[in-house]
């Protein structure tokens, strides 16, 4: 049972990802992306990590997509003219089945649950969640948690400068 709703949910996810890629519209592209990310804390669930999934919900389908509905409506997006398909989409697409090719890949033969890595049950029945989590995050792998904070620095400066052109 818990295999076939993990299939479920990942295909879901997979393809509402995929809508949000191809949606022509900006607002119905975030929409998408808020279900996209309910799948995910599915997901998150079935792994059992109950804390990630509630903090999916709360900071990425609550907080952060309500700035981005915010910052859609603010820049004033029109709906994208009908055209071939760009560039960039067919790119994202590429990357999208090469990220699910190496999840395949390491899934393989493992099983649904085998990739936990060092965060073991006992671990976190004798610490908790958070504490496993906080632990790991800001020690083991503090260097790519730092990345990813400047690489979202990154993009959030990016998509400043970009909406600024197009207003200019």
């Amino acid at each position: 049972m818990e295999l076939i709703i993990l299939l479920l949910c990942g295909g879901l996810a997979i393809i509402t990802s995929l809508l949000v890629i191809f949606t022509r519209n900006t607002v119905h592209s975030a929409l998408w992306m808020i279900s996209s990310f309910f799948f995910m804390a599915v997901l998150y669930l079935l792994l059992r990590a109950e804390f990630i999934a509630i903090l999916q919900i709360i900071v990425y389908a609550g907080a952060i997509m309500m700035f981005v509905i915010y910052a859609i409506m603010m820049l004033n997006l029109r709906q994208e003219e009908q055209g071939p398909v760009r560039k960039t989409k067919v790119v994202g697409v590429v990357m999208l089945l090469v990220l699910f090719l190496e999840l395949m890949v390491v899934g393989v033969g493992r099983g649904v649950l085998a990739i936990k890595g060092p965060v073991t049950d006992q671990l976190m029945a004798k610490f908790g969640h958070v504490a496993v989590l906080s632990n790991f995050l800001f020690s083991d792998y503090v260097l790519p948690f730092e990345l990813a904070s400047i690489l979202l620095t990154a993009g959030v400066v990016g998509a400043v400068v970009l909406a600024k052109q197009k207003s200019e």
